[in-house]
């Protein structure tokens, strides 16, 4: 073999080597990253992962039916749904004299409106708003509840 040839071996050799040097050097950097169990990638229980998912879905899409008596009032937070299915309800405004979105009508319902029943209601923003009894209603009325409420 002439010495040119031989160089060219070298070369290519060299090349090579270094090709599987720079892939092997590429592949333990990005595979760190993704390796289940580290700190990039932390396996978690499916407990855990159904927690962080209600979490964010405010309550998930679990359907609450309350009873609301005379003297309470059922207010809900952002993002929260109401069905009053039975008794005679009317809207509480927001602090802001907002009122409850219906969205069954597409209607604003403004403070003391009445509510009709089996509408889907919408509470905008977390200020106070809600639903009570109508004045002279002494009875009950019973409301399905999609999110965050509390009843005072």
């Amino acid at each position: 073999m002439n010495k040119r040839t031989r160089n060219k071996w070298l070369i290519g050799l060299g090349f090579v080597g270094l090709t599987i040097f720079a892939t092997q050097a590429w592949a333990d950097g990005a595979g760190s990253s993704g390796m289940p169990g580290s700190a990039d990638d932390p396996v978690v229980t499916k407990s855990y992962v159904d927690q962080q998912i209600q979490q964010i879905a405010g309550g998930g899409n679990r359907l609450v039916v309350e009873e609301l008596r005379a003297g309470q009032t059922l207010y809900g937070y952002e993002g929260t749904e109401f069905i009053v299915r039975t008794g005679k309800v009317v809207a509480v405004a927001g602090m802001n004299g907002d009122g409850l979105t219906d969205i069954t009508a597409g209607a604003d319902l403004r403070g003391g409106a009445a509510v009709q029943s089996n509408h889907l209601l919408l509470i905008a923003r977390s200020d106070s708003r809600g639903l009570r009894l109508a004045p002279g209603n002494n009875g009950v009325a019973y409301v399905m509840i999609r999110g965050n409420y509390e009843i005072k």
